[in-house]
């Protein structure tokens, strides 16, 4: 995070989605560090289908 932007992301861990996590990691990059901001980004990604059974909230609260 560079002056409260989000320029380079890697998730990794143990989870079972079968999307790529990459698609996730570049649509963060360029968002604000705002947790207002990551709501309103994850809106558009559906979460479970990249890491399994998580909800926003919970993905959310880990990279906030």
């Amino acid at each position: 995070v560079q002056k409260g932007v989000i320029e380079n992301c890697k998730i990794y861990g143990d989870f079972f989605g079968v999307g790529d996590v990459k698609e996730v990691e570049q649509a963060l990059i360029g968002t604000r560090y705002d947790k207002s901001e990551l709501e309103r980004m994850l809106q558009e990604i559906d979460v479970k289908a990249y890491f399994g059974n998580i909800e926003k909230t919970d993905f959310l609260q880990l990279i906030y």
